[in-house]
Order: C-alpha cells, then sequence, then structure tokens
C-alpha cells in the first residue's frame, strides 16, 4: 500500500509538472507580438519549429544544427558528432522542464538567412523589439541569440544587427549588442577596441554560472532606449566607454542601461558608413556618415557636431560602385557633404551582394581638394543567419570560442514588452 501511494504521488508530481510547463508554453506563445519562439526540447524528426502569433506571422522560423567548419545543417536526429563535447545532449530542468546543451563553436543552431530574410525576425530599422532567452551558462559566456556576424574585426566588415550577450566588457550580467554599421561602431577612432562593436546596453545585475536566468533586451523606437532586464528587473548602469570617449572627447559616463540608440538597425540594404581620418578635437565634427538606402537607390550624408560647433569647411563626398572592378556607374557620383543632402543612384544601377562600394570624403583645403582618411571599399553582402550560442566571423573562426550554456528557450516580440510582462514570463520567482 506504502508502494502504491508513493507511486501514485510520484506521478500526480509529475502530471502537475507537465501541466506546470505546458502553461508556462502557452504563456509565452499567447503573449501578443510574438515572432519566434523556440522551445529547446526533444524532437523526433525535422527542425525545432518556433510558434507565433498569427497576428504577427504567419509560419514557423526552423532552427537547425550547425558546427563550425562543416557546411551543411542537422536536424537534432540526423546530427553526426557524438564526442563528449559536440554530441547533441538535453539536461532537465529550467521553466520548460528540458533544455539542450550547446559548446562554442562544436554545437550551435541556427535559423538560415534564407528563412527570414525581409521577414518579421529580420530585425532592421527603427523597429520595436524583444528578446528573451531562458538559459544557464555553464562555461565561456559570450552570444545567447541573436543576428550577429563579426566580419573578422574588419572595421568595414560584419553583419550585426542585434543579439543577446553575457559576459562581455568585464561584465558578468547579460549585455544586448545593437548595429547601425554592422561593423566597427566608431571606424574613425584609432585606439584599442575600436574594431569593436561598441553600441550596446550592460544590465548591472551579475549572476553565476549553472544559475538559471531569464535574459531579456527591448529597443523603444519612440525613445531610441535599449534596456536589458535580468528575471524581469532592469538594473542601471553607466559606463566611460574608452571608444566613445576618444570620439565625442568627454569625461561624463554615459548610461549603459538603459542605453541611447538614435541610429537605424543595420540591414544588408540599408545600412550607414562612417568616414575615418577625423576628430572632434582637430576638425569639430564628431562623426561623418553615409545612409546607403539600396531600396530606394539613395545615399545620404550627414555629420554630428557639439551643439555650438561652427563648421566653416567645405566637404564633398564621392561614391561609387564596383562589380569585378568596373564600375556600375558612367562615373563616381560627387556631392556636395551638406548635412541631409541626398543623391540618387541611377535607375539603371542595381548592387548586388559580392559589388564593391567605394566611397571617400573629401574637404577643400585653399583651391584643391584633400581626402580625409583613406576611402572605404565596402563589400555588398547577404544578411547573417539568426544564431544561438554562437556569433559568426570571429577571425579565423576558432571552433572553440563561443558561448556554453543550455537553453531552455529564446522568443522575440515585434513590441516593447513592459517589466510587469517580462517578470510574468520570467519563471524565477516560483
Amino acid at each position: 500500500m506504502i508502494v502504491a501511494v508513493c507511486v501514485l504521488a510520484a506521478s500526480l508530481s509529475a502530471v502537475r509538472a507537465d501541466n506546470t510547463v505546458e502553461q508556462r508554453v502557452q504563456q509565452v506563445a499567447q503573449t501578443p507580438g510574438l515572432i519566434a519562439f523556440w522551445r529547446f526540447s526533444p524532437v523526433e524528426a525535422g527542425p525545432w519549429q518556433s510558434l507565433y502569433d498569427p497576428a504577427v506571422v504567419d509560419h514557423t522560423y526552423p532552427a537547425v544544427l550547425r558546427r563550425i567548419g562543416d557546411d551543411k545543417s542537422y536536424t537534432p536526429a540526423e546530427w553526426p558528432y557524438h564526442d563528449e563535447k559536440s554530441k547533441l545532449r538535453y539536461v532537465d530542468g529550467g521553466p520548460f522542464g528540458e533544455a539542450v546543451h550547446f559548446d562554442q563553436g562544436r554545437i550551435f543552431a541556427e535559423v538560415p538567412r534564407r528563412m527570414f530574410d525581409r521577414q518579421a525576425l529580420d530585425i532592421t530599422g527603427r523597429e520595436a523589439f524583444t528578446m528573451v532567452a531562458w538559459t544557464r551558462f555553464t562555461g565561456h559566456r559570450h552570444l545567447i541569440a541573436g543576428i550577429w556576424d563579426e566580419g573578422g574585426w574588419n572595421k568595414y566588415g560584419g553583419r550585426r544587427q542585434v543579439s543577446l550577450f553575457g559576459g562581455l566588457f568585464g561584465s558578468r550580467g547579460v549585455i544586448g549588442h545593437i548595429s547601425t554599421t554592422g561593423a566597427s561602431s566608431y571606424p574613425q577612432s584609432t585606439i584599442g577596441g575600436s574594431q569593436y562593436a561598441r553600441c550596446r546596453a550592460i544590465d548591472g545585475s551579475n549572476f553565476k554560472n549553472n544559475q538559471w536566468v531569464a535574459v531579456a533586451m527591448t529597443f523603444d523606437p519612440n525613445t531610441s532606449l535599449l534596456t536589458m532586464y535580468r528575471d524581469g528587473k532592469m538594473t542601471p548602469t553607466s559606463i566611460n566607454d574608452p571608444v566613445e570617449h576618444d570620439v565625442y572627447a568627454d569625461i561624463d559616463k554615459r548610461s549603459s542601461n538603459p542605453y541611447r540608440f538614435d541610429w537605424r538597425i543595420w540591414s544588408a540594404r540599408d545600412f550607414t558608413l562612417k568616414f575615418n581620418g577625423y576628430n572632434v578635437r582637430t576638425t569639430g565634427v564628431y562623426e561623418h556618415w553615409l545612409r546607403v538606402d539600396l531600396d530606394n537607390a539613395r545615399v545620404t550624408y550627414d555629420r554630428a557636431t557639439p551643439k555650438d560647433a561652427n563648421i566653416a569647411d567645405h566637404f564633398q563626398v564621392s561614391f561609387d560602385v564596383m562589380r569585378d572592378d568596373q564600375s556600375l556607374l558612367k562615373q563616381p557620383i560627387v556631392f556636395d557633404a551638406a548635412p541631409g543632402e541626398s543623391v540618387a543612384l541611377p535607375d539603371d544601377v542595381k548592387p548586388a551582394p559580392g559589388d564593391v562600394i567605394v566611397t571617400s570624403l573629401s574637404q577643400r583645403q585653399g583651391d584643391t581638394w584633400q581626402t580625409v582618411g583613406k576611402p572605404i571599399h565596402y563589400t555588398l553582402r547577404e544578411g547573417a543567419p539568426f544564431t544561438f550560442c554562437r556569433a559568426l566571423g570571429l577571425g579565423d573562426e576558432p571552433i572553440d570560442h563561443g558561448a556554453q550554456l543550455d537553453l531552455a528557450g529564446v522568443a522575440v516580440f515585434n513590441r516593447v514588452l513592459s517589466a510587469d510582462e517580462l517578470r510574468a514570463i520570467s519563471f524565477t520567482s516560483d
């Protein structure tokens, strides 16, 4: 009798656990604005499929397994690697009962770009979004989830959009990266670290490895604020970033949670190119840049200066598009670099991936024009995949670089979830 009672109690406990897990899954799935929610539990066949809000999208975004050095993608049932660090294994625990273990470049996951390019998951421009991940770091901290190709640290390479990270810049908390250039945030700086992306929010709440956390980032285009949360709570931070300090020549700490981002999020067809070879101390200009909008065939110059700056210097921009070392234009477009000045590309010029934009900024000195810094050679490319656990483009692509973590789920929404909403789906209070 005692044995029967114990078995019954265990069965009831399992039923309650299953009910709790299903309730949590449904709570996330029924939150309005859901673009995709991947729950990384075992699947018998096919890739992991995402749940979604039918009012937002009309299909799933399948996630497959990848390995650095192997061009193929695999469903969980097809995964061919079985050594200790590479084998596919699931762990018990977390808010949804089970999770998958990822280990750096040996085993990670992605949604291929072709599955979401120009769709809701392709977060670009001034789009509001929220990204949430339920995870437990077990070793090295790096990317958790997002669209993030580092481009080998080339100041004009990379396909960075938005991504959740842990443990960068000496932090033991969660970090949200966002990019308008897809590459270096400040290529005009020459100090150490200027080859990296610097636009990020850093939550001030540290957490240990082997601890389940719900980490989230939100971007509100109305306020221009990127905000980080852990378990539904935002802990403010302020930092004096050395590269930002080099560009803006200020000494005050800037808010890093929330972080102000006034730019457009990078797209392969609408991006920002920042010129180099100047600084505010000698020229009075913080930044010179071009917005290249290929969808609308327009190129727009702008700059940022101190409020009391009086820029009397005359600048001009040269812009060309090369294919197989031949210009697509009859001659480079040259125009006055006045703030907000915009020019149209010819109707017959259709830049495509593999083409190279060649652009330069010049400054009038007496009767001649002198190039400012070095001309930019920017190769057009397709956007990056949405990856889990591993950022791409890490120089020579070492397999032993990236996050080591258990991942229970990731969700992306097309709106800013409130702190109350984030706390409600953190599932850490019970």
